[in-house]
């Protein structure tokens, strides 16, 4: 307890919010190592091949948009635990725009070497 009897912990709705980015980071960071580096990319039948057709474009892609999803979960955590207590609407609008990233970053890494077979 603080000096003024409110609890230190944070609130059950900061905890879920933290929950649930936690949960989206960690499946979009799986999707994208266990999914979409390993596939095979779809690229022309010439030697050499052009740019884009090698595992290491989709590597690193994958570690990229990791690193974007990071930045993203990092900072829907901070929202959700300072200012968007009082603002619910900054924790809904940073938890969306996490899924977003997610979602586009997931993509990126699929295209990342042209089509999917």
């Amino acid at each position: 307890m603080t000096i003024d009897g409110r609890s230190a912990a944070p609130d059950t709705r900061a905890r879920g919010a933290v929950t649930l980015a936690t949960v989206v980071s960690l499946a979009t960071c799986a999707a994208i190592w266990w999914l979409a580096v390993p596939m095979e990319p779809v690229c022309p039948a010439v030697y050499p091949a052009p740019g884009g057709c090698t595992a290491a474009d989709r590597q690193a892609a994958g570690v990229t948009w990791t690193i974007v999803v990071a930045v993203s979960y990092v900072l829907t955590v901070a929202i959700a635990l300072t200012i968007g207590r009082r603002r619910r609407w900054l924790t809904t609008a940073a938890m969306s725009a996490l899924v977003v990233v997610s979602v586009v970053g997931f993509g990126a890494v699929q295209g990342s070497t042209g089509f999917v077979a």
